[in-house]
């Protein structure tokens, strides 16, 4: 299955730079598989685009003269590169992939600085596309770097939401569509995986546990082609996997010294795997209090389930590793649910959010709480990933705990919401307290707006 599903921002934004006036020298990024290269090629449909892929070969100029259909394409040096960029007739030239020139020539970005300079004259729009955050940042993102303060936009391609995925898995009930958003997030390569005419386990068992599959070594792939030495990272995401979200825990566990994690887990969040969180109602960052999380949802399964079974599924047990994961799989999916609903409140208009996130204070705790600081207005969400929920005793609980949350509490207007599955009865206010439910239908209907 290839589709192309739910870009329209992006392809708009794009429109823009293409019908510019003036030249532009543009950064797109992303993680690999995130759909950038079709993006850019959708995008360049029916216009005067040159479109080249890079690669880390030593003889990348004659390939690049081979992607490009001109006699005269012929580069000998970056110089006759550029010279012909400079005089061809394209008006949009993208280069896919451009962090491995810097790879082969670490001049390269100097000479494209240099080259610029005759360039920003034309109205040829330079689009630079790259999937390997690390090398990116040293070359257009960092303060110092060739190109910081030369860019004229730059785009980040992000994963798809919840709603598109949808579309990519319309053959599946919602449930199923859920389940495989939790596994996969919204990477439109992985979801291309999924063979909507076979049941979600089989899914599961011949595209994840099994050993020849695309999928199943992915992340280790991703990881060896971001970092020069992956092994500190690879321990450092296991340990949070298995529940380690505090600094000190997540030293001991992956042995690895304090003074040096702080610097590996800063590269985990530039490059958009991990996240570190504080209460939502927090304004500084307070180390005692601050918990890490993989943000990127197929890297959470994979530490989770695959990585730590890796040595069963080689030896071929990949029946008793699907029973073992299946056994998790539920509670797993409960802790994903707040996710999604995280995702669905936005759409859902029960308030104008200025921020949003979980609360916690020592033994209490609460999924999700939305501020709309202007207002005055919060929001106290518990999202419980099962059938027939009561949700009397849901509200009842989080009333409680919500007495804690220190965020301008004379004079703030609460609400109180709960997601499920299904509830035993859904409730409209609970001791004087606004409360709205959402169960899978209510979902469902949203997505169908």
């Amino acid at each position: 299955m290839s589709m192309f599903i739910n870009r329209e921002i992006e392809i708009e934004e794009l429109n823009e730079i293409f019908s510019s006036k003036k030249a532009e020298l543009v950064l797109i990024y992303g993680r690999r598989r995130v759909g950038k290269s079709k993006l850019l090629i959708e995008a360049i449909k029916n216009k005067r685009a040159l479109y080249l892929l890079a690669d880390m070969s030593e003889n990348i100029l004659e390939i690049l003269s081979n992607q490009i259909k001109d006699k005269f394409a012929k580069f000998s040096n970056w110089e006759d590169f550029f010279e012909f960029i400079l005089k061809s007739d394209y008006d949009i030239i993208i280069i896919d992939e451009f962090q491995y020139l810097y790879n082969i020539n670490k001049a390269w970005p100097t000479i494209l600085q240099r080259w610029w300079e005759r360039l920003k004259e034309t109205n040829k729009k330079i689009i630079l596309c790259g999937s390997i955050i690390s090398t990116i940042y040293r070359i257009a993102k960092g303060y110092g770097s060739a190109l910081y303060g030369r860019k004229t936009k730059e785009i980040e391609i992000t994963p798809l939401n919840f709603f598109a995925v949808r579309k990519f898995l319309r053959k599946y009930n919602l449930k199923d569509s859920i389940k495989i958003y939790f596994i996969l997030g919204g990477i439109p390569r992985y979801l291309e995986e999924i063979d909507t005419d076979k049941s979600f386990e089989e899914n599961i068992k011949e595209k994840l546990i099994r050993k020849t599959s695309f999928l199943y070594n992915e992340v280790e792939n991703l990881l060896f082609e971001e970092f020069r030495n992956s092994t500190p990272y690879i321990s450092i995401l296991s340990a949070i996997s298995e529940g380690n979200i505090k600094f000190n825990d997540i030293s001991q566990v992956s042995k690895i010294t304090t003074n040096k994690l702080s610097k590996y887990l800063s590269i985990l969040e530039r490059v958009k795997i991990i996240s570190k969180n504080i209460p939502v109602t927090e304004k500084k960052t307070k180390s005692k209090i601050t918990r890490y999380k993989i943000i990127d949802l197929f890297y959470r399964f994979w530490f989770k389930f695959i990585f730590k079974n890796k040595s069963q599924i080689e030896l071929g047990l990949n029946e008793e590793v699907y029973n073992n994961i299946s056994k998790e799989l539920n509670s797993y999916f409960g802790f994903m649910f707040e996710e999604l609903c995280k995702e669905l409140l936005l759409p859902l208009g029960i308030l104008k959010l200025s921020k949003i996130g979980k609360w916690w204070h020592k033994d209490k705790e609460i999924d999700i709480v939305a501020l709309n600081e202007d207002s005055k207005e919060i929001l106290f969400c518990e999202c419980k990933w099962k059938d027939n929920v009561n949700v009397e005793k849901i509200i009842k609980e989080l009333i409680e705990k919500s007495k804690f949350v220190p965020w301008n509490n004379e004079e703030r207007k609460e609400y109180f919401a709960v997601f499920a599955k299904s509830f035993k009865k859904k409730i409209s206010s609970f001791e004087g307290k606004k409360v709205y439910c959402f169960d899978l239908k209510d979902i469902g209907k949203l997505l169908r707006k």
